[in-house]
């Protein structure tokens, strides 16, 4: 299910959570606590909502289904994350609002699962990576665009939207891996299957 039907899914179960803002959330809870983020990550992105009714339970599976399908492309470590952003048919407007929004919740994440601040991450956890990515979100999550930009601002916009999609894709895949030892950290051992 893409960015648009997981919206609706969301505004038909009454909450005003934004897709892109609770993705974002969402990878940063992965790289720190594993796949034991998803309580945590519903409960924020279902907060509110009244939870007897079907349109609840029809947006708690599919965050449940957005969330195995991010711990698995996460775990795998390739460039098939695909972040959860309208698609390239919305305004650009739209879409550097989303990708802002993205960023906000990546830190929002790292801050849920009680992240150390950067020149912490990079001192005691050799996390140099994470912690420069940290900061560069904050800068992302500042992005606007001039919606009466003539041709020329607009196709500068595109490229330069395209890039910073990538650059956040990469950045999260990097920082997935380089936090593995304070995801373990977190993370319960699952017991050896029985012989």
């Amino acid at each position: 299910m893409g960015y648009e039907e997981l919206a609706e899914v969301l505004s038909r179960a009454g909450t005003e959570a934004e897709m892109a803002e609770l993705h974002g959330s969402l990878c940063a809870r992965l790289s720190l606590c594993g796949e034991t983020a998803l309580a945590g990550w519903l409960s924020e992105a279902l907060a509110g909502v009244d939870a007897d009714g079907a349109a609840w339970a029809d947006a708690r599976r599919e965050l449940a289904a957005v969330h195995q399908a991010t711990w698995a492309t996460l775990v795998e470590g390739d460039m098939a994350l695909a972040l959860l952003l309208p698609t390239d048919s919305a305004p650009l407007e739209a879409r550097v609002g989303a990708l802002a929004l993205w960023s906000q919740g990546f830190l929002h994440g790292l801050a849920s699962c009680g992240v150390p601040a950067p020149e912490q991450l990079r001192a005691a956890h050799g996390a140099a990576h994470a912690a420069e990515f940290m900061e560069d979100l904050v800068e992302i999550s500042r992005a606007g665009f001039e919606a009466d930009a003539d041709e020329v601002q607009q196709e500068s916009a595109e490229a330069a939207y395209a890039e910073l999609v990538e650059f956040l894709r990469a950045g999260v895949l990097i920082s997935f891996e380089e936090l593995e030892a304070l995801r373990a950290a977190v993370t319960p051992e699952r017991p050896a299957p029985s012989p």
